[in-house]
């Protein structure tokens, strides 16, 4: 991007270009930003746009997007290279074996991100009785040469459910003790372990994803691969838009549901698992700090488990479970990753903070405060500090009640806690309660506070940030350029940082 904006008018004549945007309409007021300034500025330079800018969105109908842009695409690229085409599609082959060996157990590294041993130490329910739900506590003794600072993520390599991988089992008639050799070539299968033994129970369980939503790629293979006519055309006919969406995307139905419900489909295992996408690690905010131990971190974790979408069954988060079953003494692979956005401390202790953290959005809080402790023991003067939570119920699922309220005693915070299921007083989340202090915090951040928000990115922090902006207008009788301008202006001075997901499993 910095080379762009240097580039000369006509510096570019001669190239030709095409732009596809990846994003997330989470970040609504980022979303396409880089894609759209990348493609305004290259034709502004002179090159050649092949044709228009394509964009898709995580969080909607991916694939689809990209296909519809490539189709559009490829004629194009084709016609200014002077290629012709002969507009058959080219069937995709297997770049995988597997062939079924005896040998040791081995256990895929975590090489690609430099993942550790580490070891649980605790893990205890912070749930009150009657909540109907889990979160969980975890303590963990970080290995040698593990460092963090509040604010960081714990990057979590889970393992996929028991249950999950005997399905697959009984899907193909294996045994889980049953060892082979994957052999492969290209960056697809670089998360796979290759050219040596292991078990099939390992590789379906730390290599790849078994419970994400079908792809239309995966569906298409399926339906080729299914001998039963009338089943067939069932799986064909979910290639459609709509039926895409709705009985595939929104109910997350994946490949081995399919595979289960249509027993003609003779998919052979090797490419089940070729069509497989990696394991992704799954990051959690840290919620200590290191001046409190160097060698602990713990995190705060919601654990998903409900109906499930598709109807088939309970629907369990990988990472949440796997995490919810660890005991003490448990060894776990982790490290520790630093979010982009300035999720830190300022460093300045008397800088004023506002923090906003409802739910397991109050986990790096919790950090934060621990943090302030320890700059008040060592005669740091600190500035002042208002958390903004919100949960259901004040006797259910206050996350860290007692810790809090003794922060709260020993001055290290200010409490503002919004209830949206208690008995008494009217239903209130943290939005209410910024928009009723709001003069006192535009005043704040006016004077040099920092802000952060931390949870839920799909509808609590939009939500957040469109009352601030709200505050500001009603306080300074602005504009709308011009309160865009004051959020863009606390963003790029790193005084608003936001820690927020569209969902954790």
């Amino acid at each position: 991007m910095q080379w762009l904006e240097a580039t000369e008018p006509g510096e570019l004549e001669g190239v030709r270009y095409a732009v596809f945007g990846c994003g997330d309409r989470n970040w609504a007021s980022t979303y396409q930003q880089v894609p759209r300034f990348i493609d305004e500025q290259l034709a502004a330079k002179g090159a050649i746009r092949l044709v228009s800018r394509g964009e898709a969105d995580a969080g909607g109908d991916f694939e689809k997007q990209v296909e519809e842009w490539s189709a559009r695409l490829w004629p194009e690229a084709m016609h200014a290279l002077g290629l012709r085409s002969s507009g058959l599609p080219q069937q995709e082959r297997s770049a995988l074996s597997i062939r079924f060996v005896s040998g040791p157990i081995g256990t895929p590294l975590a090489d690609t991100y430099g993942a550790l041993p580490a070891t649980v130490e605790e893990n205890r329910e912070l749930q009150g009785e009657g909540s109907g739900r889990n979160t969980r506590h975890l303590e963990i003794a970080l290995p040698e040469g593990a460092a963090y600072r509040e604010g960081d993520h714990l990057g979590i390599l889970p393992k996929n459910a028991p249950e999950l991988v005997d399905r697959v089992l009984r899907r193909y008639g294996l045994q889980g003790g049953d060892h082979l050799m994957v052999s492969a070539s290209g960056r697809s299968a670089a998360h796979l372990p290759l050219d040596r033994p292991i078990s099939v129970q390992d590789l379906l369980s730390h290599s790849v994803e078994l419970q994400e939503a079908a792809t239309r790629a995966q569906l298409r293979e399926l339906a080729a691969c299914t001998v039963c006519p009338p089943h067939k055309k069932e799986l064909e006919a979910l290639l459609q838009e709509d039926a895409y969406k709705e009985k595939v995307l929104d109910k997350r139905l994946t490949m081995l549901d399919l595979l289960e419900k249509y027993p003609a489909c003779e998919l052979p295992f090797e490419r089940f698992v070729e069509l497989l996408p990696p394991l992704k690690p799954r990051y959690y905010s840290i919620s200590s700090s290191p001046k409190m131990r160097r060698d602990r971190a713990s995190i705060t974790v919601g654990v998903v488990r409900g109906p499930a979408r598709s109807g088939l069954g309970e629907y369990l988060g990988v990472a949440s479970n796997y995490l919810a079953d660890r005991r003490p003494g448990d060894a776990i692979a982790m490290f520790v990753r630093t979010p982009e956005s300035g999720f830190q401390l300022p460093e300045l202790a008397e800088t004023p903070i506002i923090m906003v953290g409802p739910g397991t959005g109050v986990a790096p809080f919790r950090g934060f405060l621990q943090a302030r402790r320890a700059l008040l023991q060592e005669g740091k003067a600190l500035g002042e500090a208002h958390l903004y939570f919100g949960c259901r119920h004040p006797q259910h699922d206050y996350l860290y009640r007692e810790e809090l309220e003794q922060y709260e005693r020993d001055g290290l915070v200010r409490l503002h806690t919004a209830f949206s299921r208690a008995e008494a007083g009217p239903k209130a989340y943290v939005q209410h309660l910024i928009r009723r202090d709001a003069a006192k915090l535009i005043d704040l951040l006016d004077r040099g506070a920092k802000l952060y928000v931390c949870g839920d990115g799909s509808k609590m922090a939009p939500e957040v940030e469109e009352t601030f902006r709200d505050a500001y207008r009603e306080a300074r009788g602005a504009t709308e350029a011009t309160v865009q301008s004051w959020l863009e202006k606390l963003q790029s001075e790193g005084r608003y940082a936001k820690d927020v997901w569209a969902g954790n499993d």
